[in-house]
């Protein structure tokens, strides 16, 4: 229901849902029409002309509808020589031969669609082209950049978007076109690459520098060498960049000898530090009414999986670990080796968990430093990804007293266990004889559920707790020895 929808929705207006940014860059394909005849996109752009890119899928209503129209028919009669309307079958689940009827499909598309047509039996094109709903309608021009128009009505307005089109102007200019790095640097560290596009007339690009700076100040210079004809582009690996402080201002600039342009040299990406948190992290999963599309991942430092669902497909119909549980509340108690993570969570159909604009009940994602309660994640309205990084181990506001022997058994624990301390006389303060010892016991949103208060005597100390009306599950001792935290994890079982 929520695809039809959609659907209902983006064939009266224009949407914009989770597809490609204007101005991105347009991925080559070749494919074979229905009439045996192939097609590559790039050497049709180096004719000049623009090309107007359908995808539909024959069970789609409003495409039909569109094509119905027959107003990329008349845009392609009337400026044969400046554009090219093409429609991509996009589904490939659907066999080619439904685009003249059959099976699942509205009817025979040959009769209402006369300019080219070509099925994509991989799928490759829709995910190159980020399709997230039927008709998608795409302004592609002959530099690579691709915009959505939607489903104008006249030949005018598309007229009027191919003329919007830019070209090379200079016989030396390179581009900065994209960032397609970390989002966030964690302890001062991230890996960066870019895109740069050749948008010189005629001329190679064979290399150039890449300057990363730090709050305007140049701080890394990455030497780039190769050949690139006019509108190629290089996707730069940059490497990790170390040392960059807290809070800063990053950008990226193209060094170009005899640059014509400069206004397109530099990118700002949103780059944020990372999130700070103890090693005790709670994730939380409230699920949407569409459970069944939401999955997560959680990786280290080198991009290892250290937790994670089975991940959802980008496509309708995939059904996740959460399946048939809607609106239903998941927690997770992590211990994490100290160190940075990045935490991801998807949604197959592009919207989060943001069920209520399709009548259901939202749900909410969240991330918690369990040592304090504090939550430094929180999305539900996140698209089809929503990421944060995490310095675990970051926040000292709970410590190991390492010059204390502090021991819990049995742990993990039914009814009672034992708070065992060996507090000797160097640890005592020179007017104190005696050491204060303050346990308390939270659960893992940081609510004290258990206090107690004594006095430490030389030599070893034992504390009988018993778990009494407390659930099962993860909770946090903290046993406070003359001001100094020393935190311990329990798991009471039932």
């Amino acid at each position: 229901m929520k695809k039809l929808l959609l659907l209902a929705v983006c064939a009266i207006f224009y949407c914009s849902y989770a597809q490609l940014p204007p101005n991105s860059f347009g991925e080559d394909f070749t494919l074979t029409d229905i009439n045996g005849n192939e097609f590559n996109l790039h050497s049709t752009l180096d004719e000049g002309k623009t090309v107007i890119l359908d995808l539909f899928a024959v069970w789609c209503g409003p495409c039909w509808t569109f094509a119905e129209t027959g107003v990329l028919e008349d845009l392609q009669a009337a400026y044969p020589d400046d554009v090219v309307c093409v429609a991509v079958e996009a589904d490939p689940t659907t066999p080619e031969n439904t685009i003249f009827g059959g099976g699942n499909s509205v009817g025979d598309w040959s009769t209402i669609i006369d300019y080219l047509m070509m099925d994509d039996p991989d799928g490759s094109v829709a995910d190159d082209y980020a399709l997230a709903y039927y008709p998608t309608i795409y302004k592609i021009c002959p530099d690579r950049m691709v915009t959505e128009v939607g489903q104008l009505t006249s030949v005018n307005a598309f007229a009027s978007e191919v003329g919007s089109c830019t070209s090379a102007q200079y016989s030396k200019d390179a581009r900065m076109l994209s960032y397609n790095g970390d989002e966030t640097y964690c302890q001062g560290s991230m890996n960066a690459s870019v895109t740069i596009q050749n948008y010189s007339v005629g001329a190679t690009l064979t290399e150039c520098d890449i300057i990363t700076k730090v709050n305007g100040a140049a701080f890394d210079t990455y030497n780039w060498s190769g050949s690139l004809n006019t509108y190629e582009v290089a996707n730069i690996n940059i490497g990790t960049i170390s040392g960059i402080p807290d809070n800063a201002d990053i950008t990226f600039e193209i060094e170009y000898s005899g640059d014509m342009d400069q206004s397109n040299n530099t990118i700002e990406p949103n780059i944020t530090g990372s999130e700070e948190s103890s090693v005790y992290v709670t994730l939380t999963v409230l699920t949407d009414a569409y459970a069944d599309e939401t999955s997560w991942e959680l990786f280290d430092s080198n991009g290892n999986v250290v937790e994670s669902t089975n991940i959802v497909g980008q496509a309708y119909g995939a059904a996740g670990d959460y399946s048939g549980s809607n609106n239903t509340e998941f927690v997770y108690d992590w211990t994490l080796d100290a160190g940075c993570y990045t935490f991801s969570v998807y949604d197959a159909y592009g919207d989060g968990v943001n069920s209520s604009q399709w009548g259901g009940v939202d749900g909410e994602i969240t991330l918690t430093n369990a040592a304090s309660g504090d939550v430094f994640f929180s999305v539900w309205d996140f698209g089809d990804v929503a990421s944060v990084a995490f310095d675990a181990g970051a926040l000292s506001d709970i410590q190991e007293n390492v010059s204390t022997k502090i021991n819990v058994f049995p742990n993990p624990f039914k009814d009672y266990t034992y708070l065992s301390v060996d507090y000797s006389t160097n640890h005592l303060h020179r007017h104190m004889p005696l050491g204060d010892m303050n346990v308390e016991i939270y659960n893992n949103i940081g609510k004290i559920v258990y206090s107690n208060q004594s006095i430490l005597t030389p030599g070893t100390n034992n504390l009988k707790i018993e778990s009494g009306d407390l659930l099962p599950g993860l909770y946090y001792m903290n046993v406070i020895i003359d001001g100094t935290s020393n935190l311990k994890p329990l798991t009471i079982i039932k």
